[in-house]
């Protein structure tokens, strides 16, 4: 009886480590202090395969009004990023295009202009990642946003990710669920703050 209680235990613990999971996060986006938007961050799938989407629709004004919409979705298998897409619309009009997609042993990046480079080095962890998981011991990140590589550097419990355009954005985490990002922009500074 014992033996049999044991196997069953190993079953169902089998069976759930491939259930498939899916988390859901959403951010009030404040842009220099004012209530301006929402992100909702996905993340869907099981062990080391994951579908991540992220969008966000931002509307603020400055001197006029400005809308941005943000769309990534993300495809990981066998922890490592197959396929990203990333299309980002200012006031309608499509400003950024971009896709990463691995090819071979190596991943082609490309941007609105269609122009091509390729990256060699494996993609393991991506912005995306930065919304569900403490991203510990991490020296880089993967941004498709900005189609490199980008410098991660822990300082406490909060992360800061350098663009290298100044644009640099912090990170905060609680029970290892990032909690807010503060992001400097040209014109101005915008928080993310996890609401659900």
């Amino acid at each position: 009886m014992y033996k049999y209680k044991i196997k069953l235990l190993t079953i169902i613990l089998c069976i759930a480590t491939n259930i498939a999971s899916a988390q859901k996060l959403i951010y009030k986006v404040k842009v220099d202090g004012k209530d301006s938007g929402t992100l909702i961050a996905n993340k869907s799938g099981k062990k080391n395969n994951f579908t991540y989407t992220i969008q966000s629709s931002i509307k603020t004004t400055m001197l006029f009004t400005v809308e941005v919409k943000y769309d990534l979705k993300s495809i990981v298998e066998n922890g490592k990023l197959k396929s990203s897409k990333l299309i980002q619309l200012v006031n309608g009009v499509k400003q950024t295009e971009n896709t990463t997609t691995l090819t071979g042993n190596q991943y082609i990046f490309k941007d609105k202009s269609g122009e091509a480079t390729t990256i060699k080095n494996s993609i393991t962890i991506i912005v995306p990642d930065l919304y569900f998981t403490e991203p510990k011991n991490q020296k880089t990140i993967w941004s498709d946003n900005h189609g490199k590589f980008l410098n991660l550097r822990k300082e406490g419990n909060k992360y800061l990710l350098e663009t290298g355009d100044g644009q640099n954005s912090i990170y905060t985490y609680e029970k290892g669920i990032c909690k807010k990002v503060e992001s400097t922009q040209a014109f101005s500074n915008i928080t993310f703050e996890l609401v659900q």
